[in-house]
């Protein structure tokens, strides 16, 4: 099943142009729901995990458009690649007895025995909080038919973390920064979002790094608001962010352009160029280009190629495409090698349609 998974590195769906993809890469909704039935994860046993996994197959196995599958049993390098795919958490992957379940085109999931017994995420291309949201809530009423869910008429959904007690909902949007970071004022957004009760964090959530200038920004509040509620009053967060970002892009471009165009053809020229490369310069470097794209500049590399290339260089889906582990040296030239491909095949695909690269 997780084959079929990672045979490209975008679905369909993710492959669409959307709202704001110059900025906002992709927008995920999260629900976290518990089974009333069951303890909650870290008081559960063993055979009750295996027990909650039988359940689920069992009332949502054979719905036409959705595949079930154990994680636990696949390879490291497997679940890695979903990560990177951002198809599972990282915690889904290194916890024991955990599946998914999933639809064909990639857009919804239900994570079982991740933090709390179902984690329903919704994942759709550029800034379309509102939309994922309704689709998540259709996962939920599926999920609530099925399964008694621990709730409670004064605080809400119960959670295994009390941070998500209430409506159990977060709301995600990756972001690509380079304009406040080149410009140092992210750091002065980051903390006045985090006063605002937001997180801003790394492309895999808490505790990754900001690689290629990739942010997550999410609500932390979940208790005391409809979902409704909150999910206006993070769409007026991540609109704020998007409209310094555009500003902070046009201010490089009046205040620094030469040095700006350098940095950029640079990136450009290494790219295209390289026999090695790691994926934290390749991330860097398509950061570079995205921009310069951005700006209009002479180098043709759209969102959904940028996106395509962020999750194909990634070290688990890299090695996923030759099956078998790759030394790091092997996967240095062979992502230099797939960014080269790829980056000709643009060029020659605009020179084609009379445009430049």
């Amino acid at each position: 099943m997780f084959e079929k998974l990672l045979e490209s590195p975008l679905s369909k769906k993710m492959d669409e142009r959307a709202p704001f993809d110059d900025i906002v890469v992709s927008t995920r909704i999260r629900l976290a729901r518990n089974c009333r039935n069951y303890p909650f994860s870290t008081m559960m046993t063993e055979q009750q995990a295996e027990q909650l996994i039988k359940e689920t197959q069992h009332q949502l196995e054979g719905m036409k458009g959705f595949s079930f599958g154990r994680v636990d049993g696949e390879d490291a390098l497997t679940r890695t690649a979903l990560v990177e795919k951002h198809l599972i958490s990282p915690a889904l992957a290194s916890h024991p007895r955990t599946a998914l379940f999933i639809s064909d085109d990639e857009t919804i999931s239900v994570m079982v025995n991740e933090e709390d017994h179902f984690r329903i995420q919704t994942l759709l291309p550029g800034l379309q909080a509102e939309e994922a949201f309704k689709i998540g809530k259709q996962v939920d009423q599926l999920i609530s038919e099925r399964f008694p869910l621990a709730f409670d008429d004064r605080l809400g959904y119960l959670t295994t973390c009390p941070s998500n007690v209430g409506t159990g909902l977060r709301a995600s949007v990756m972001l690509h920064l380079p304009g406040l970071v080149l410009t140092n004022q992210i750091h002065g957004y980051i903390k006045r979002l985090r006063q605002l009760g937001f997180a801003i964090r790394g492309r895999y959530g808490e505790g990754s790094d900001a690689a290629g200038r990739m942010f997550q920004l999410s609500n932390q509040r979940t208790l005391g608001a409809s979902e409704e509620m909150l999910i206006t009053d993070y769409l007026f967060a991540a609109d704020s962010l998007i409209e310094a970002e555009q500003e902070a892009r046009k201010g490089l471009l009046a205040t620094y352009q030469e040095e700006l165009e350098d940095r950029l053809y640079r990136s450009y020229g290494i790219l295209t160029s390289a026999r090695l490369i790691t994926a934290r310069e390749a991330t860097e470097r398509l950061s570079d280009i995205r921009l310069a794209d951005s700006l209009g500049l002479d180098v043709k590399v759209s969102p959904v190629l940028f996106h395509q290339l962020l999750v194909s260089i990634q070290t688990g889906f890299l090695q996923k495409q030759f099956g078998k582990q790759l030394t790091s040296r092997e996967r240095d030239i062979e992502r230099a090698r797939l960014i080269r491909t790829t980056l000709a095949e643009q060029k020659n695909r605009d020179n084609t349609q009379g445009g430049f690269a």
